[in-house]
């Protein structure tokens, strides 16, 4: 993984082979950073997409192992128990352009991935909320 940082915003680019969360938790921590949201594009492999169920308050989870295009991807970067958290969404697309989405629970940089955060001056924190089962933003 490389980057600059330029005031509130982060350029980074995952290397081939860079886990998506791993990195990007990393450079949280090594910055400091505890808010913000991200965007990015290019290609992933090893890829795990979720769609959360409300009624079970569980994952009902997608693997794909073969090389995949970014066509959007978005999250968020927050605090919970106190940890850098990555919460990323993304649409993938395959060699046949079909397109899947959902919560992101591991991906790794198949050619590259540009990311660019925007960092929130204020820490944003996360807590377990019961009616949903999930950690929910303290705003």
């Amino acid at each position: 993984m490389r980057y600059r940082r330029d005031g509130s915003r982060v350029f980074v680019r995952l290397e081939m082979g860079d886990a998506a969360h791993a990195s990007l938790t990393s450079l949280m921590e090594k910055e400091g950073i505890r808010g913000g949201f991200l965007s990015a594009l290019g290609a992933l492999r090893d890829v795990e997409l979720g769609y959360y169920d409300l009624q079970r308050k569980d994952y009902d989870r997608r693997a794909f192992e073969e090389e995949v295009e970014i066509a959007s991807a978005h999250g968020t970067l927050s605090v919970l128990d106190g940890k850098p958290h990555v919460h990323l969404h993304a649409v993938v697309s395959d060699r046949e352009c079909r397109a899947f989405g959902g919560h992101v629970f591991r991906a790794t940089a198949a050619a590259t991935v540009e990311v660019l955060l925007h960092v929130s001056e204020e820490p944003i924190e996360r807590t377990p909320d019961e009616a949903t089962g999930l950690a929910l933003w303290c705003v």
